[in-house]
């Protein structure tokens, strides 16, 4: 997600608002502060003032060899919409396919003693108490037929579904060249500037100009993440020449360097039953994260302003082949127990206490709070030392507001309202993940704040059912018989073309 300005600005406007009363405090005193001072802001909340004398108060603790000075700011609010307090008076109906993505990360009938219900319920009562709009939900069916509501209520003009949330990739394309959706960009009230959009992530989906996919702060992140086990992870410390949280910051959480971390973890104890695994799993969907991760896209805009099949271009074939030997060789080795679509628990589960790492959905991480294990969690690698960005492989789905609305500006207002009140979801929702207090995992939840901040998604992903189903298949296909050679060619021509004329079949509609 693009950086919060606003609250940069208020953290340096009271910075500054601190400055001048310390000054009036203080006088012209020893307690001036010199013209050489620097102010930074902490993703914590904190404020390090740093320079040749600083004040000092029972808000602040000094470290006398850094010649800092750390005042906590107790709470920072982000700027309200642009949107007046009112009362509709009216009902906001979500339709919530539970395949992908489960209700109860959505919305709650009611509060519970879990965190994250707790926070679902707050941000919808907020929604209430300031637009005077109730907001319900309800399942809308099996992914193969969950868009079918939609499209006979824009057909009848009935209404009844005021905002869809998607499968990844399943019924999509028919949603968009059917026109049954309508684009964010109509919707009154919705700012799609505002932090808590991804206007990065929606431009990569947009068609014929136009957003009519949405993602924002609302959408409970479903993303594939590397989970590690702490304790045997220590015992490799001696091998490493830092921690993983620290080559992340570094950029230096490479492809390579989880490979050889996978390779490092295990122990031939005789039979699988009884060995150690760098790496356990399904490969599957989890597998097809990398290609996303190491900064190949399956398909892009090209010179011309086309969408064209992309990971065998002349920019990323080279790459697109070394991730897809890589990916296979680690795949084949004995170092690893991983199954390709095995729907069954894998012969050596990460739970087990058994495997350094697992590939896994960030909603199931909290299942391994039911065992006696301690595990941190990583994102998806970089290719290389010179990619200085983490991709992370959206998996839950987008926003999807229907062609035919009762009322437009209650819906884009609640939308709005939804995403601007998900920041403390998004906490919540960290904390079930982990178990604890987010406080008390600062590297963990930086590494999950890098994972949502880096969501990625990619054309040939969402709108696979049109481009040659499926491309992001592709590090599992090729990893059995079928070449990459023959998998490109097998599909490049006739993926092309049916691209073009779903561009064609968009364009007539909007």
């Amino acid at each position: 997600m693009k950086k919060s300005f606003k609250i940069l600005a208020l953290l340096l406007s009271l910075v500054m608002m601190l400055s001048v009363f310390a000054a009036c405090d203080n006088g012209s005193g020893d307690g001036d502060k010199t013209g050489d001072e620097e102010t930074t802001t902490t993703g914590s909340g904190e404020t390090t003032v740093s320079g040749s004398e600083s004040n000092n108060d029972s808000n602040s603790e000094s470290d006398s060899n850094k010649g800092e000075t750390t005042t906590k700011v107790e709470e920072v609010t982000e700027v309200m919409p642009d949107i007046d307090k009112k009362d509709y008076g009216a009902e906001f109906y979500l339709s919530v396919l539970n395949d992908t993505n489960p209700m109860d990360h959505y919305w709650v009938e009611e509060s519970n003693n879990d965190v994250l219900s707790a926070a679902l319920y707050d941000r919808q009562e907020k929604v209430k108490n300031y637009l005077g709009v109730e907001v319900l939900a309800s399942m809308a069916g099996h992914f193969e037929t969950y868009t079918e509501d939609l499209k006979t209520a824009v057909k009848n003009k009935s209404g009844g579904i005021d905002t869809l949330l998607t499968h990844v990739s399943s019924g999509v394309s028919g949603l968009i060249t059917g026109a049954y959706l309508t684009p964010f960009g109509d919707l009154p009230g919705v700012d799609l500037d505002a932090d808590y959009w991804n206007q990065d992530f929606m431009e990569a989906l947009s068609v014929c100009d136009e957003y009519l996919l949405g993602f924002s702060d609302f959408n409970i992140l479903y993303t594939y993440v590397i989970a590690y086990n702490v304790d045997l992870l220590a015992k490799y410390d001696d091998a490493l020449n830092k921690s993983v949280y620290q080559m992340v910051d570094d950029y230096e959480w490479t492809l390579q360097q989880f490979i050889d971390i996978a390779k490092l973890g295990h122990i031939d104890n005789g039979s699988v039953e009884k060995s150690q695994y760098g790496l356990t799993g399904q490969l599957w969907v989890p597998w097809c994260g990398f290609l996303e991760a190491c900064g190949v896209n399956l398909v892009e805009i090209n010179d011309k302003g086309m969408y064209e099949i992309s990971y065998m271009n002349d920019v990323y074939k080279e790459r697109t082949q070394n991730i897809v030997t890589a990916l296979t060789e680690l795949a084949a080795s004995k170092e690893v127990c991983v199954d390709y679509q095995s729907v069954t628990a894998p012969k050596v589960p990460f739970e087990s206490g058994r495997a350094l790492m697992t590939l896994t959905a960030t909603i199931n991480v909290d299942d391994y709070l039911n065992y006696d294990i301690d595990f941190g969690v990583l994102p998806y690698p970089t290719y290389d030392t010179n990619q200085k960005e983490y991709r992370s492989l959206q998996w839950g789905g987008y926003l999807a507001v229907p062609a035919f609305l009762e009322d437009e500006e209650m819906v884009g207002e609640t939308l709005e309202m939804l995403s601007f009140f998900s920041e403390d979801v998004k906490t919540a929702y960290y904390q079930k993940l982990l178990g604890k207090q987010i406080a008390d995992n600062p590297d963990d939840r930086r590494m999950l704040e890098i994972i949502w901040d880096s969501v990625c998604t990619d054309f040939g992903q969402t709108f696979d059912e049109i481009s040659g189903n499926p491309l992001y298949m592709l590090p599992i296909v090729t990893s059995g018989t079928t070449s990459l050679t023959s998998f490109y060619e097998g599909r490049t021509n006739g993926g092309n073309k049916s691209i073009i004329n779903f561009l064609k079949k968009v364009d007539k509609k909007y």
